[in-house]
């Protein structure tokens, strides 16, 4: 208290003093609440590990020379083009119909060179006969190799890729194999 005689103004700063003691605990309270969801969120993704997952992204990881590009054409496109963005230069056809379309990457660059494993940048354009834009969801697909808890969420890692789980728009089950 500024000045502890008047017993209005003590009266006040310590009703001032109280209010900012409750709002640091309810912020506490609020941390300890995003850590309970948080784990929440990852006992129940940690069934993900294993599986295979098709996200939505625009990037994908290569693994062993090859990556999944999956998208979904809203509507029938005259022309649609896959261009995978690092440095490759690689631009790959891609399917035009309406739909959900799946195209393997084989890892090789605009001159055939094999590129080394790691994370690559791709976008995806598609235009109609008048040359408007056609909208298209990309995404990749990639197995469950772990779950972790960043800043901004909760995350799947599909090898060296992390992609936030609320991209995940499909999961499918291990091969008995693998």
């Amino acid at each position: 208290p500024l000045n502890p005689m008047k017993s209005e103004e003590f009266t006040q700063q310590l009703v001032q003093f109280t209010g900012v003691e409750q709002a640091i605990n309810t912020n506490k309270k609020l941390d300890q609440l995003i850590q309970i969801n948080s784990g929440n969120q990852i006992n129940g993704l940690v069934s993900f590990i294993g599986n295979t997952v098709d996200v939505t992204s625009d990037q994908l990881a290569l693994a062993d020379g090859a990556a999944t590009i999956t998208y979904d054409l809203n509507s029938t496109a005259a022309n649609a083009t896959i261009s995978i963005v690092d440095q490759t230069g690689r631009t790959l056809p891609a399917e035009t119909s309406a739909g959900k379309h799946r195209i393997e990457w084989d890892g090789l660059s605009a001159t055939g060179a094999q590129l080394p494993d790691g994370i690559y940048n791709f976008s995806i354009a598609a235009v109609d006969a008048s040359d408007a834009t056609v909208p298209v969801v990309a995404g990749t697909e990639g197995r469950v190799t772990g779950v972790e808890v960043l800043d901004d969420g909760v995350h799947l890692n599909l090898g060296p890729l992390s992609v936030p789980a609320s991209s995940v728009v499909a999961v499918h089950e291990a091969n008995a194999g693998s």
